[in-house]
């Protein structure tokens, strides 16, 4: 099987064995008895579910990778498309990845504090608020650039891919986005430092309103491009300064 460049660190988390983002390790079995025995039973649900949180987070940041390593920077190499190109599909995926990176944990150890790694959703916003308009560039081109199907096929049946088409890929982040509130408002519950569980309950907050304002932005997005279709039947009675300013929006 062919193996694409720049792959060493994705495999060797997919070569675990494990698909933590449906099966998280259980935290009371990666720690020493002793460390279970000086904690109260709040203090021990909390970190479950914080290490749910990074296990989960874990799975994500190998699919962000496979993403990265798998496409990105592959067509960036090979400049198989125009920079403006692959600067719309992927945004600033490489802001995404080093927003996910910090929030790592020994899984083996307790965790006192973690609010002052969740307070960052910025970027996640501009990411998926791209996503309609990065899923229409891939699929006009693979309907007209015979170079970028080729390559997409290959890249596609690598394993890393686990037979998910870039089209499923990108929308990995809004999916992610959508896991965190609950997992944040559970911790919150379980945390009773006040100054740690108003920062933990921030990030939820900020979590919403970002989900807000990109399914917003998402549906904005959508209603231009359907505007824009053929298939519109108000599409021929635009005049073509009309279309062009709405395709300048878009």
């Amino acid at each position: 099987e062919q193996k694409l460049e720049g792959l060493g660190d994705v495999q060797s988390e997919d070569d675990q064995g494990t698909d933590s983002e449906h099966d998280p390790l259980n935290w009371q079995q990666l720690v020493g008895r002793e460390v279970l025995a000086g904690l109260r039973p709040h203090e021990i649900k909390r970190q479950e579910v914080i290490n749910e949180l990074f296990q989960t987070e874990r799975a994500h940041v190998r699919m962000l990778k496979v993403l990265d390593h798998v496409f990105y920077q592959k067509l960036t190499k090979e400049a198989i498309l125009p920079p403006a190109d692959i600067k719309n599909i992927f945004t600033n995926l490489d802001e995404i990845l080093e927003l996910h990176a910090v929030r790592k944990r020994n899984e083996s150890s307790v965790i006192d504090q973690i609010g002052d790694d969740l307070l960052s959703w910025q970027a996640v916003g501009t990411f998926c608020s791209n996503q309609p308009f990065a899923l229409e560039i891939i699929k006009t081109r693979q309907k007209k650039d015979s170079r970028f199907t080729s390559f997409i096929q290959e890249a596609e049946s690598n394993r890393q891919c686990r037979r998910l088409q870039l089209k499923d890929i990108i929308p990995v982040e809004m999916l992610r986005l959508t896991k965190y509130p609950l997992l944040l408002d559970n911790i919150a519950k379980y945390t009773d430092n006040p100054t740690e569980k108003d920062k933990v309950k921030q990030a939820a907050d900020c979590c919403r309103k970002i989900l807000n304002h990109v399914n917003q932005a998402v549906k904005e997005s959508e209603d231009k491009q359907l505007l824009l279709s053929p298939l519109n039947p108000w599409f021929p009675l635009q005049s073509p300064a009309v279309a062009q300013r709405m395709r300048d929006k878009v």
